[in-house]
């Protein structure tokens, strides 16, 4: 009798003390400022970039999904969809003449700016200059926007140019944060990324 009273004491004040462990404090607005700040930094700092993993996209009358690479350096890209709309594998590229799309029968598709290009070929507006941007974690440069933060000086949410981006997650590269998922959408268009794998340098 006894030994199980002590083993019911001992599960008690170890049960008590697990849910006694503080957790970690939560930063105050000015603290949590500064962390932006700094984090804001570390990825505007970052060289070329690339990332691979799946998006989906969804209007108000169709979808599809598949994988996406990405490589980033400067304001050149290149990005590769595999089977968007059914149709196989495509690949959007930039240089100084302008940007470029080449689809699976080996044509090519060319305009002054991604978006144009986009919606020449599916008939939908990808916010790809802002996608640049908001794929790290920042707001795009330049314009308005409205920012919540995680707790741990990363954006939560930011609103900008009529766009609602969410995030949740975010994967250590390098000692840097960068998003897991990203959820963006307006009233028409909804995008959703699902990051597996960043290479970065700095």
């Amino acid at each position: 009798m006894r030994v199980r009273v002590f083993a019911a004491l001992t599960i008690t004040l170890l049960l008590t003390g697990c849910a006694s462990q503080p957790g970690p404090p939560a930063l105050t607005p000015h603290e949590e400022a500064q962390a932006w700040r700094i984090h804001q930094a570390l990825v505007s700092g970052l060289g070329e970039w690339a990332l691979s993993g799946r998006i989906s996209v969804r209007t108000e009358d169709d979808s599809w999904s598949g994988k996406l690479r990405w490589r980033q350096g400067g304001e050149q890209f290149h990005i590769a969809f595999d089977a968007p709309m059914g149709m196989g594998a495509a690949r959007l590229r930039s240089d100084n003449a302008g940007v470029h799309m080449e689809v699976a029968d080996g044509k090519e598709f060319s305009a002054p700016d991604a978006e144009s290009l986009l919606y020449q070929f599916f008939g939908m507006r990808l916010p790809v200059a802002g996608l640049r941007y908001w794929v790290t974690g920042l707001p795009q440069p330049g314009m308005s926007s409205s920012l919540e933060y995680d707790g741990a000086g990363r954006l939560a949410r930011m609103q900008q140019a009529s766009w609602d981006i969410r995030y949740r997650g975010y994967l250590q590269v390098q000692n840097v944060d960068l998003p897991k998922k990203v959820f963006i959408e307006n009233n028409h268009l909804n995008v959703r990324l699902v990051i597996e794998r960043w290479d970065v340098q700095t």
